[in-house]
């Protein structure tokens, strides 16, 4: 009896996982952005930032620009509403640096927020650059459901698209570091 018992158990696992290997993994360096499309900005100023012609859905790497800075964060993450205005100084620092300005993008994704909610966290917190919702968790899911804050950067319009140079997880290091990293990141490509 427990022999059947024990081949039972091994035949259960084997089943599961292949269900558990389609989930999604924590992105790593070296990744491609896969699973993440989303509804363009209403806002045709968010439109235009992100270099999107038109409203339909898009994916991260149609954003015009050479690197992508994504932010995954919930409205109701203490550690996401402690970061804001850390977040909210990086982004006025790439728009304000010659260097980076046009050539480094931010968007930020709410997972399990709703439209309204990421709403609410954009205005509360004066959030300047892009956010979107992911109600269901659909993006969070290909990602691995990892904790938030989390951060990713990424290439875009090149032949690498899509290209994960870097992910952070936790607070965002010091704007200086990450000014740094931003800056090196381009001097390589």
């Amino acid at each position: 009896m427990k022999t059947l018992c024990l081949w039972w158990m091994v035949a259960l696992v084997m089943l599961a996982a292949p269900g558990m290997a389609s989930e999604g993994k924590v992105p790593a360096t070296g990744d491609l952005l896969v699973g993440m499309r989303m509804d363009s900005p209403e806002d045709p100023d968010k439109r235009a930032y992100l270099g999107l012609e038109d409203r339909g859905n898009f994916d991260p790497t149609d954003i015009t620009g050479r690197l992508l800075v994504i932010e995954i964060f919930s409205m109701y993450c203490p550690h996401c509403q402690r970061e804001a205005p850390v977040v909210n100084r990086l982004y006025q620092a790439i728009e304000a640096s010659k260097a980076l300005r046009g050539q480094v993008k931010m968007i930020g994704i709410g997972v399990g927020n709703s439209t309204y909610e990421v709403d609410h966290f954009r205005k509360h917190y004066k959030i300047e650059f892009p956010l979107f919702p992911d109600e269901d968790f659909v993006i969070h899911k290909s990602l691995g459901e990892v904790r938030t804050p989390f951060f990713i950067i990424s290439t875009i319009g090149s032949d690498n698209k899509g290209k994960i140079l870097w992910t952070g997880a936790g607070n965002m290091e010091p704007l200086e570091t990450f000014m740094d990293r931003l800056n090196g990141f381009l001097k390589k490509r």
